[in-house]
């Protein structure tokens, strides 16, 4: 991964005309990149032909930049390419198959490599010297925190089996609906909105229109570890999708700390970036993610993802403008496949981009321009072909169950992010220009929900608590960029490097002032990370729940797995009535209500069975399952456990040989402690 830069000289490698051919190296580039991929899926190494197309996507990045930032950031180019390219992969024969993913891929990439001039050629430095280009010492920071909150996430999963961790998210009932879509896009080969049709059975009704770009990213993902278009079975496929899912929620930490980072500028550099990202870390794992985790918002951490590095790079745009656009255009298209309620935060940032740096992009109009409008377009397509299900203004006032975001964290970490941007100091410098319009733009839309949400029924609900998600990202990214105008730049950052004399002392002083900055934040937040009520501190944070598991439901996720391995289902719909329902029990318990949503994710039939599910999670009488037995459209197995009163109703309302054509099968422990499933004897 080069940078782009001069030799010693420090000016630009100038090629001459008669050089501007491929050389051998950017043939050998092209060559592997296009070869390697068929041989790789012969030898079912196809992860190895995913992590070569991501590095073949970062090296082409010759604005200046880390190995890390070029990650980072081929990484979200990848994913506006990913979705884009999802508008053909349900039409051609392949589908989702790695190498033609990969081929499709390199293609564009080995391309734009055999176009470019040749670059400068290197001398060879010490290894020592190579690390540090691969891994400088300001990078640390972010992948300190990166890992620790990586750590944090896995940790449930890490020492729990397969129904372990699917019990840990059973509560999540958006996620249940997540991983349909999910299975339906690996099956279909592509978007499920282009193919409702065929996604009807396997769908819940009205999200085969959702925005689908988080689903066909894991998707993505899922056909390079399975080397095929095959699904795996379906407790195993639905284990590995835990996984995938968590995996988003640390790209999200990952994205917010790397934007952090960049947001604060290269004079907050080395060690220093600690005084930003240990308590970016805390507030994150310990205060906000769990909460959108435990609630199963895949598209949303998905979006709020990209929505992070879009911002970082706004604020601090790379040094090609062409590569600038290139990047912008390939987030927004991500944001608005991913969820496009973000779509006008993400559109308001670039507008700040366009205007505060408005005389370097205009010198490269021809081809910004273009590269704008194909972005636009293609970031309309998810509120286009979603517009029957949520094209009306009323869809802001739906409830939904949410966690409330802490205002008593956010509010501060906004106010102080504004008053260090409207400084007179800050207003002169672009980068927090552009952080300070982003800012403005994001409250404004959050404020304008929350009239609405006010006017038009009184209360605040769902969709105001989503915008302030928005603002939490922004808000955190913006409150880096402002932090050196507010404790002074002196005391935070050191001597400018260039200076001589009293280095010691400088460093010495930021250094204490460092360690005082990030104390004092992360102790804030930390004993302020429980919700806006409750016990205070740790003791109430999100995150402490998540790692204690508080929220699994391991005796549910059991009777899910076993009703579907047991295949008593017999073509029909599985509908549990076992355990406690969410209304009509003493002790409400809804993960327990739940199980009927992750039977149809499992049996792989949630477009058939969501009736089911809604009727199901109230507790229902022994005559009401013969009444929904009679009018369902789909033939129906019921499962009770053998001890209920349920069963013991249902054998009276049978007997004599009534109703024989009625389903049930019984839940029971065996001898050894397991859960069995066996046919009823009714009448």
């Amino acid at each position: 991964m080069t940078t782009g830069q001069g030799s010693a000289g420090g000016g630009r490698f100038r090629v001459p005309r008669d050089r501007r051919r491929p050389d051998s190296r950017q043939l050998w580039f092209a060559a592997a990149l296009l070869g390697l991929p068929p041989v790789l899926h012969l030898a079912s190494a196809d992860l190895v032909t995913f992590a070569l197309v991501w590095f073949a996507a970062a090296s082409l990045i010759r604005s200046r930049a880390t190995a890390f930032d070029r990650l980072m950031i081929s990484g979200g180019l990848l994913i506006g390419w990913a979705c884009a390219l999802g508008l053909l992969t349900g039409y051609w024969p392949w589908g989702l198959h790695p190498v033609a993913l990969a081929e499709a891929t390199a293609l564009p990439l080995a391309a734009l490599r055999l176009v470019r001039p040749p670059e400068a050629p290197t001398g060879p430095q010490p290894l020592r010297a190579r690390l540090r280009r691969v891994v400088p010492v300001r990078d640390r920071p972010v992948l300190l925190g990166a890992t620790a909150a990586a750590v944090f996430l896995f940790y449930p999963l890490l020492r729990r089996d397969a129904v372990g961790r699917l019990g840990t998210v059973l509560e999540a009932e958006d996620l249940g609906r997540h991983a349909a879509l999910y299975d339906t896009i690996l099956r279909l080969g592509g978007l499920a909105s282009l193919q409702r049709d065929a996604a009807f059975d396997t769908v819940t009704l009205g999200l085969g229109t959702y925005p689908q770009g988080s689903h066909l990213t894991l998707a993505v993902v899922t056909s390079f570890l399975h080397g095929g278009t095959d699904r795996g079975a379906p407790l195993a496929q639905a284990s590995l999708f835990v996984t995938l899912f968590t995996l988003v929620t640390a790209a999200l930490a990952a994205a917010v700390l790397w934007a952090v980072r960049r947001a604060a500028g290269p004079a907050l550099r080395g060690w220093r970036g600690l005084a930003l990202a240990v308590p970016a870390t805390a507030y994150l794992i310990v205060a906000e993610l769990p909460r959108l985790h435990s609630r199963g918002f895949l598209s949303e951490l998905f979006a709020l993802g990209l929505l992070a590095l879009l911002v970082g790079l706004a604020i601090r745009p790379l040094d090609r403008t062409r590569e600038q656009a290139a990047v912008l255009a390939a987030l927004t298209v991500g944001v608005s496949f991913g969820h496009y309620l973000l779509l006008p935060a993400a559109a308001a940032t670039v507008l700040a981009w366009a205007v505060v740096n408005r005389r370097g992009w205009l010198r490269h109009w021809a081809t910004v321009l273009p590269v704008a409008l194909l972005g636009g377009a293609l970031a309309l397509f998810p509120p286009y072909v979603n517009h029957q299900s949520a094209g009306s203004a009323d869809v802001l006032t739906l409830p939904g169950g949410i966690g409330p975001v802490s205002r008593h964290l956010l509010l501060p970490l906004v106010v102080a992010a504004f008053a260090a941007l409207l400084t007179r100091g800050a207003r002169a410098n672009r980068p927090r220009r552009v952080a300070l319009l982003s800012l403005t733009a994001v409250s404004l839309l959050c404020f304008g929900v929350m009239e609405y949400q006010l006017a038009t029924v009184g209360v605040t609900s769902y969709f105001y608590e989503k915008m302030l998600h928005q603002l939490l990202v922004v808000g955190l990214i913006c409150f880096a960029a402002a932090l050196l105008p507010m404790l002074g730049r002196r005391a935070l950052a050191g001597q400018h490097p260039g200076t001589t004399g009293g280095t010691g002392a400088a460093r010495l002083r930021s250094g204490a002032a460092v360690v005082a900055v990030a104390g004092c934040l992360t102790f804030t937040v930390v004993s302020n990370a429980q919700p806006d009520g409750g016990r205070t501190g740790w003791a109430g944070s999100a995150g402490r729940d998540l790692l204690r598991g508080e929220a699994a439901r391991p005796g549910v996720a059991e009777r899910v797995a076993v009703i579907e391995a047991s295949g008593a289902g017999d073509g029909r719909v599985a509908v549990s009535l076992a355990g406690s329902r969410a209304w009509g029990e003493t002790v409400e318990d809804w993960g327990s209500a739940e199980d009927n949503l992750w039977l149809g994710v499992l049996n792989r039939d949630q477009g058939r069975s969501w009736r089911a599910w809604e009727w199901a999670l109230h507790r229902r009488s022994a005559q009401d399952v013969l009444d929904f037995a009679a009018t369902s459209p789909e033939p129906l197995r019921f499962f009770v456990d053998d001890s209920s009163q349920l069963l013991a109703d249902l054998r009276v309302l049978t007997a004599g040989g009534k109703h024989p054509e009625l389903a049930v099968s019984v839940l029971r422990k065996d001898g050894d402690g397991d859960l069995v499933v066996e046919p009823a004897r009714l009448g």
